[in-house]
């Protein structure tokens, strides 16, 4: 190996090195002090935990309802991830395979939303909600999580399909397949790379979510994590211990996810590059 390229890779793995640290590093004290008592915490945060408890997390449960927050969670992101791959992959794969005044229309419209932050269009979303009497319901987060994760996603979707060669879908159509048939069971598996990147990315935007899901859920019987944990830090603001032991709990479902949908993305992306 030449020097230049032994100095490359030095730079490359001191930079991934780099990177990894500042993820990890906030994240093992967060999970290092949920099992210290708030002594110990104010102590010193950085040290091992010389009596380790689990009455942080016990709090944590009782204080955040934890088992509903989660139901509650994991519904809306489920169906906001299956509505989104269902609506953005049919709707990517119609415009990229339908070129034409029509379609490019409906696309720059849908793909405008790209550019419109949420914080600028709240208060009328409220209003609109509040019309359609989507408030406290679930499914009102849901559709919202629809909407809004719709453009990009779509956007992921057309690229990918352009890549797809034509002659695939021809063969397809030739042996009978329908159109319907066509993209679930000849498209879809081609493209499962982006779709599992799409639901990855957008499953991170609905667990982590506050703002919107705080506007629609206003009943403790329909809090999330996110606004469980929120309304708890208000109440006990200097509760570290059961704070870092709530944080720990909202994370490890989306931790798990990650390792899974990892595997899952790697996958997608050789399936697809062999059958490309």
């Amino acid at each position: 190996m030449k020097k230049s390229e032994r100095i490359n890779t030095g730079i490359r793995l001191l930079l991934i090195a780099v990177s990894a640290m500042i993820v990890v590093i906030p994240l093992y004290f967060v999970v290092l002090n949920s099992f210290k008592p708030y002594a110990e915490i104010a102590s010193n945060i950085s040290a091992w935990p010389k009596n380790p408890t689990l009455a942080n997390f016990k709090e944590a449960f009782r204080r955040l309802n934890f088992f509903v927050a989660l139901k509650n969670t994991m519904i809306i992101t489920v169906f906001s991830s299956l509505g989104c791959v269902v609506l953005s992959g049919m709707t990517g794969y119609w415009i990229a395979r339908h070129n034409n005044r029509f379609t490019r229309l409906w696309q720059i419209l849908i793909m405008s939303g790209m550019c419109i932050p949420f914080q600028c269009i709240m208060i009328t979303f409220a209003r609109i909600t509040g019309m359609m009497n989507l408030g406290n319901h679930l499914f009102g987060v849901v559709l919202s999580f629809w909407v809004f994760s719709l453009p990009m996603s779509m956007f992921l979707v057309t690229g990918t399909v352009k890549s797809v060669p034509y002659e695939i879908e021809e063969a397809a159509i030739i042996d009978g397949c329908r159109s319907l048939s066509l993209y679930w069971m000849v498209i879809f598996p081609l493209i499962k790379g982006t779709i599992f990147t799409i639901v990855s990315l957008n499953v991170l935007t609905y667990w982590n979510d506050y703002l919107m899901t705080q506007f629609i859920l206003t009943k403790n019987a329909f809090r999330t994590l996110q606004i469980a944990m929120q309304s708890m830090f208000n109440e006990a603001f200097f509760s570290w211990d059961t704070a870092v032991a709530a944080v720990t709990l909202s994370i490890l479902p989306l931790f798990i996810f990650f390792v899974i949908a990892q595997k899952q993305i790697m996958d997608g992306v050789t399936a697809g590059a062999i059958k490309g």
